[in-house]
């Protein structure tokens, strides 16, 4: 399982609220993992297992990315409907 380490997570969080905010220009997120076929995947358990664990860490810098993402534009949201 590849590990996570905390400048990682910085780093993904920054970036999401930065694209929600407007701050950068509009991505998609980069840590969400690459769509892969049904056809093309895993077949046995193991190598489901394998690819599940393999995952886990990018995942999560995916759910951060995103979570970032959502507060950036909650918070651009909230700035700009108080000055209206």
């Amino acid at each position: 399982m590849a590990t996570v380490t905390a400048e990682q997570v910085r780093a993904a969080r920054e970036q999401g609220y930065a694209a929600g905010y407007g701050l950068a220009p509009p991505t998609p997120n980069p840590y969400a993992p690459r769509h892969t076929p049904e056809w093309l995947g895993p077949r046995t358990p193991a190598e489901r297992a394998h690819k599940e664990n393999a995952e886990r860490g990018p995942l999560a810098l995916a759910r951060v990315w995103r979570l970032a993402y959502q507060d950036g534009q909650a918070a651009y949201a909230r700035e700009h409907s108080e000055t209206n």
